[in-house]
């Protein structure tokens, strides 16, 4: 496609790309990215690789990347856009998760058609069996009949052997159907488990996900008043993470998000308490029983440990700091308002310039601050990023 100038000449349209030729590369990389945040597990290809392939496209689509890019932008050639490589990547990754799921109904298929298979066989054998009785039994009518004593004794002997070789089998047959469908049974069980598990799952941390938190949220809201505990949650926030992705990389900026996964897993060892990705660097711990003061003292904790982080990249350590907004439950809270309130506290920390806690007590209006002493503030380079659309100055 060629865009013509004021005065007719015309220019490829990777050199002047219109507003619709904006739109349109907006909305192929919002897609890519939409299906890489929502990409799952398969038998060869994690969810992580899914979604790293899904940006990569989406960046070389919008601003070019690559070994063949740099080289002819730097020979002075027009930038093309593989607009056929991703149709190839994309059709390619839709087949193979059809297949998957294909192969997935296809086990649950087949346990159904086992337990069916046992059912019929069972049948099919009870009725051959009550056959074989039924025959021997009309023999021994037939030697009643005759009054010979030594063929109603032949028989009768006969017709206990048929029953006694009957029973046997039967039992057989069906310690061995009962094996089959036990095993069939066990396996489909544990299939099950392991999806549900990887359902409430973040494939990049491991850390519960954003539904099995909501769903969690709702929960302790409901028995808190009725258990007449005090619950609390933190919502934290890594500062700066967009300069991570910037200046060294994504997949560093995703080591950044398992180390920090890690740090509050061995913060929060409580069995009761519950560390969920809520979304991006965000995350959120629900503690179920703790007073607000006991909550404060972990979140400073908190402060403390993730500042003393160091990771290792190619291009250099990466130190980093979080902001955390910390809400107890109020009465009349649902899951949601209390989750929004930590979420205010947590803008409030953002704006206070990040490395710090915010408290809100009754509303989202009542904010007390905590700020970390000045030890724990990295003199090295932090993180970069802004949380659902905010932008670094918030």
């Amino acid at each position: 496609m060629f865009w013509k100038k004021a005065n007719g000449t015309s220019v490829p349209a990777s050199a002047s790309p219109s507003n619709s030729e904006d739109a349109a590369l907006d909305t192929v990389a919002n897609l890519l990215k939409a299906f890489g945040e929502n990409a799952f597990d398969t038998d060869n290809v994690s969810a992580h690789e899914t979604r790293a392939e899904c940006d990569g496209w989406a960046q070389k689509i919008t601003v070019g990347g690559g070994k063949s890019a740099d080289s002819e932008q730097a020979a002075g050639k027009p930038f093309k856009r593989d607009f056929a490589g991703v149709r190839r990547y994309f059709t390619a990754q839709r087949s193979h998760e059809r297949e998957f799921v294909g192969r997935s109904l296809g086990n649950l298929r087949e346990a159904v058609h086992a337990f069916a298979r046992c059912l019929t066989t069972t049948v099919g054998e009870d009725r051959a069996a009550d056959e074989r009785v039924g025959a021997q039994l009309g023999k021994l009518v037939g030697a009643f009949q005759s009054n010979d004593s030594e063929a109603i004794r032949s028989e009768a002997e006969g017709i206990v052997l048929v029953v006694q070789e009957v029973i046997a089998k039967r039992t057989e047959s069906q310690k061995r159907m009962l094996g089959e469908l036990s095993q069939k049974i066990t396996d489909l069980r544990d299939e099950l488990q392991e999806v549900r598990e990887k359902a409430a799952l973040d494939p990049l941390t491991q850390l519960f996900n954003r539904a099995a938190l909501d769903a969690h949220l709702d929960r302790v809201a409901d028995l808190a008043f009725l258990l007449s505990s005090s619950p609390c949650i933190l919502m934290i926030d890594v500062d700066h993470f967009k300069n991570c992705n910037d200046s060294y990389g994504h997949a560093a900026g995703d080591e950044v998000l398992r180390r920090v996964a890690d740090g509050l897993v061995r913060i929060f060892l409580r069995r009761e308490d519950f560390v969920a990705r809520y979304g991006g660097e965000e995350f959120v711990v629900v503690i179920p029983d703790s007073s607000l003061h006991n909550a404060e003292l972990r979140a400073e904790r908190v402060l403390q440990a993730l500042s003393e982080l160091e990771i290792e990249t190619g291009k250099g350590k990466i130190r980093i700091t979080v902001s955390i907004g910390l809400a107890s439950l109020a009465s009349g809270d649902t899951g949601g308002s209390w989750l929004a309130r930590a979420d205010a506290a947590l803008y409030e920390a953002k704006g206070a310039g990040r490395n710090c806690v915010r408290v809100a007590r009754e509303s989202a209006s009542a904010v007390a601050s905590i700020s970390p002493p000045r030890s724990i503030i990295p003199a090295s380079r932090s993180l970069s990023a802004g949380r659902h659309g905010r932008t670094d100055a918030e």
